[in-house]
């Protein structure tokens, strides 16, 4: 297999466990994305980012998108980690947006969780907001349901797509 090297920006720990569990899959190095300084991407074939997604932004994908030019013939994903799951009937909607304007590099999606304790108070204030608008829509009391608690929803299994991908290489 080519050189691989993944990058994580994670929050509340989604983004990093699927960071880890890519690595031990592909025999390779996950990266905290305050080290990526100290990453030369060029020695790499294959560069994965795993990061959260807030408010349909993926957290590091700036970063990332401003170093693609320097990039040009290697293997770049992006893979998103938000809470919503992945069958949520907009997803590809949403994912055709973040990752559209980047044709450089193949973005992927996995559900994570929503973890309050390990929340900031910016984020917690953030959900907390989210959540009275929700409460004042009749058909968004699922979503409502969905982000009113803490919960897990990575699984390992959901990797299957982006490591396939990473494996072709």
């Amino acid at each position: 297999m080519k050189k691989t090297i993944i990058i994580y920006r994670s929050k509340t720990g989604f983004s990093q466990r699927y960071a880890q569990w890519m690595a031990e899959e592909l025999g390779c190095r996950a990266v905290p994305f305050q080290d990526r300084g100290a990453v030369r991407l060029g020695e790499y074939d294959t560069i994965i980012l795993a990061g959260g997604l807030y408010a349909g932004q993926m957290a590091g994908l700036n970063w990332l998108a401003k170093r693609l030019p320097d990039l040009a013939g290697k293997r770049i994903a992006a893979l998103a980690v938000g809470c919503a799951p992945m069958d949520t009937p907009d997803l590809g909607e949403s994912m055709d947006k973040l990752f559209g304007p980047l044709p450089q590099l193949r973005g992927f999606y996995c559900q994570g969780g929503l973890d309050y304790a390990r929340m900031g108070a910016v984020d917690r204030a953030m959900m907390a907001a989210l959540r009275a608008a929700l409460r004042r829509k009749k058909d968004a009391q699922a979503m409502l349901e969905g982000i009113s608690h803490s919960f897990d929803g990575a699984r390992r299994e959901n990797l299957s797509e982006i490591l396939d991908w990473a494996r072709q290489g």
